[in-house]
């Protein structure tokens, strides 16, 4: 018996007609399942949290990057093990892990053995992939009111159509207890590589490290932006002059009123502490060191 937890809203209403697709997958497989019912978001997670708090095996979430975020809020420090289903629009966390992204397949991953990997904590909500402000802050807010395209193009557009707005500002934070300050156009915090359906801005992050990897872009024209966005897909974006690359555990934003996204959901504002907190969570279907 498992216990899954759907999004019917996932690339605008497609998760509701894979949710058939999803269950015959587990029938043919010899697995019961249990939904996880609510009438709204608050109710499930509240639904959940009573589920792992009375020590729930497994949870298998599928949707999107929103989704495994709203899952990780009542999974993480617990024996419960995640699995993960990818039927969002990004699908960035499940791209970075190599989970796969057919059906069957990842009903097969989200069956397996838990590894434990890392997460960030925000103050006190957890992020499973990238806390990012800035322009792509800015890039997130204007995907989320786009009706279409409805899969990971959607930020390309987003981008693209955000990019006029360009502008940067002086951030002021510490990195394990060294303080910094910076005119940045972007800044992100990665626990893993991908964020904005595929785009991999911290190449070298790796939620089995123990560190947070950090990607900042100093102010840059609009012209050497599009160059940055065309290189950002392979990680080849790091050998910019205007990119740098950092890492760390603990993390203090000290400015104030910077939008905060993360796993693609507005969580908050600055200022703010992150801490990267190793094998904070069970999670089924990757293999290795990824």
């Amino acid at each position: 018996m498992v216990h899954l937890l759907v999004n019917s809203f996932a690339r605008k209403g497609k998760g509701r007609e894979q949710t058939g697709a999803i269950l015959k997958a587990f029938r043919d497989r010899g697995v019961d399942v249990t939904l996880v019912e609510g009438a709204t978001l608050v109710e499930v997670e509240r639904n959940v949290r009573n589920l792992v708090n009375e020590g729930l095996e497994r949870l298998i979430v599928a949707g999107g990057d929103g989704m495994v975020h709203s899952a990780i809020q009542a999974v993480a420090q617990s024996e419960t093990i995640l699995g993960v289903i990818p039927i969002g629009t990004g699908n960035d966390f499940c791209r970075a892990l190599g989970i796969p992204s057919d059906i069957g397949n990842a009903v097969e991953a989200a069956l397996g053995e838990g590894q434990l990997i890392d997460l960030l904590r925000v103050d006190n909500r957890w992020v499973a992939s990238v806390l990012t402000f800035g322009f792509s802050g800015d890039v997130n807010t204007r995907a989320e009111a786009m009706k279409w395209p409805k899969g990971p193009s959607r930020y390309t557009l987003a981008t693209l159509g955000e990019l006029p707005s360009l502008k940067s500002r002086l951030v002021e934070f510490e990195i394990d207890g060294v303080r910094h300050q910076m005119d940045l156009c972007l800044s992100n915090i990665a626990n893993t590589s991908d964020f904005g359906g595929g785009m991999k801005i911290a190449p070298a992050a790796n939620p089995f490290d123990g560190v947070a990897h950090l990607t900042f872009v100093s102010k840059i024209s609009r012209l050497s932006l599009l160059w940055f966005f065309r290189r950002v897909f392979n990680g080849s974006h790091m050998d910019h002059p205007k990119v740098l690359g950092m890492e760390g555990k603990y993390i203090q934003i000290i400015s104030s009123d910077l939008e905060l996204w993360a796993d693609g959901e507005l969580i908050g504002s600055s200022p703010a502490v992150v801490e990267l907190i190793s094998g904070a969570i069970y999670l089924a279907g990757i293999e290795g060191n990824v």
